[in-house]
C-alpha cells in the first residue's frame, strides 16, 4: 500500500497491518496490533494530533502514563504484562514508520518496558491439574468441550492464542498429533497428543461439536454456544471457572496450564530440549525458565548425585592406606 508523509494515523495503521500480513507475521500479532493501536490513535485524536510527525517522546510518555493509570474495561488497571505488550506494539509501529521514511526518527525508543514476572509464582500441583481437567460436567455439550480444551492445554502446553486458532483440519487423531499454525515467531510445529487429550477431543468431536455447529463450512475446532469460533477471552474465562469449581484457590489461567505442563514434564525426567520443541520456544533459555521452580528437586538431585555430597566412604573408595 503506497503511503505518504502526513497520512492519517488510521491509514498508517492499515499500512502496518498490511505489511504484517505480507511478511506472514502470526495472526495473533496482527490481532493484537489491531486491538492495541486504535487506543493510541484515539489518545492522539483527543489531543487533536492526526499526523505521526507531530508525535514526540513527551507525548508518547503521556500515552504510556495513561496506560498505567487508566482502568481497563473491567475496571482494573492494566497488568504489567499487558503494559509491556502495549509498549512493544507501539515501538514496532513507530519502527515501521521510520523504516518507510514517514518519520525522521522513532520517538517510541524512549518508552521503557515494564518489568514483568514472566512465570506464575506458584505452579499447579499434579493433583490440582487432575482436579481441574476433571471439573467440567461431561454429560453435556459444553462440559465435553471444556474438558477437551483443558486436557489439550495441560497435555500439550500450547498457548491460548494457538488453541483459539485451531481448525478441525489441524487435528489428526489417528497418529494423535496436532498442527500448530502460525505460532510465535511465525513458526508452525506438530505436537503429540496425550492419550487422555485424544480421547476427550474424540468425544467432543463426535458428541458435542455437531450440536454446537450452526454453519457446516466453519472450520474452527472449538465452538462457542452460538456456533462461532470460541475466542481466547472465553477460553480464559472457562479455565478460571473450572479452577474455582475444582476448589483451587489461586488464580488459574491458560498460561498456568502451559507452565504446569512444562514443569511436570521436567520433573518427570523429560529432556529440556524435548520440552523446548513441544512449547515452540526458539531459545533454550526460554524453556530453562521453567526449571527455576524446581530448586528443591535440583537440590535433592545434587545431594543424591554430586561426588562432593556422597557419603564419605564412597568418596574415599579409591584411597589406599600406605
Amino acid at each position: 500500500m503506497p503511503i505518504r508523509a502526513g497520512a492519517s494515523l488510521a491509514s498508517l495503521l492499515a499500512a502496518y497491518l498490511e505489511e504484517l500480513r505480507a511478511r506472514r507475521f502470526s495472526l495473533a500479532l496482527q490481532k493484537h496490533v489491531a486491538r492495541v493501536l486504535p487506543r493510541l490513535i484515539a489518545f492522539f485524536r483527543s489531543k487533536r494530533i492526526g499526523d505521526a510527525r507531530r508525535i514526540d517522546e513527551a507525548r508518547l510518555v503521556a500515552f504510556a502514563r495513561e496506560l498505567v493509570e487508566a482502568p481497563s474495561c473491567r475496571g482494573r488497571a492494566l497488568a504489567p504484562a499487558s503494559q509491556a505488550t502495549y509498549v512493544a506494539t507501539v515501538r514496532g509501529f513507530f519502527a515501521f514508520l521510520e523504516r518507510r521514511g514517514l518519520i525522521l526518527r522513532n520517538p517510541a525508543l524512549v518508552l521503557e518496558l515494564p518489568k514483568v514476572k514472566r512465570l506464575p509464582r506458584a505452579v499447579l500441583t499434579e493433583r490440582d491439574a487432575r482436579r481441574l481437567v476433571n471439573a467440567p460436567q461431561a454429560h453435556w455439550a459444553l462440559g465435553r468441550r471444556d474438558r477437551a480444551i483443558l486436557e489439550l492445554l495441560y497435555g500439550t502446553g500450547i498457548r491460548v492464542g494457538e488453541c483459539e486458532r485451531l481448525d478441525t483440519t489441524d487435528l489428526d487423531l489417528s497418529p494423535g498429533t496436532l498442527l500448530i499454525r502460525d505460532g510465535k515467531g511465525k513458526r508452525d510445529r506438530v505436537v503429540p497428543l496425550t492419550g487422555r487429550a485424544a480421547r476427550a477431543l474424540s468425544l467432543y468431536l463426535m458428541e458435542s461439536r455437531p450440536a454446537l455447529l450452526r454453519r457446516e463450512t466453519l472450520a474452527a475446532l472449538f465452538l462457542a454456544r452460538g456456533g462461532r469460533r470460541l475466542q481466547r477471552q472465553s477460553i480464559e474465562k472457562l479455565v478460571g471457572k473450572h479452577a474455582k469449581a475444582a476448589g483451587i484457590g489461586a488464580r488459574v489461567t491458560p498460561h498456568s496450564l502451559r507452565h504446569a505442563c512444562a514443569t511436570h514434564l521436567l520433573r518427570g525426567g523429560a529432556d529440556v530440549r524435548h520440552v523446548q520443541a513441544l512449547l515452540g520456544h526458539r531459545n533454550l533459555n526460554t524453556t530453562a525458565r521453567y526449571t527455576r521452580v524446581e530448586i528443591g528437586d535440583l537440590r535433592a538431585m545434587i545431594e543424591r548425585a554430586h561426588p562432593r555430597e556422597r557419603p564419605g566412604k564412597r568418596a574415599l573408595r579409591g584411597t589406599r592406606k600406605k
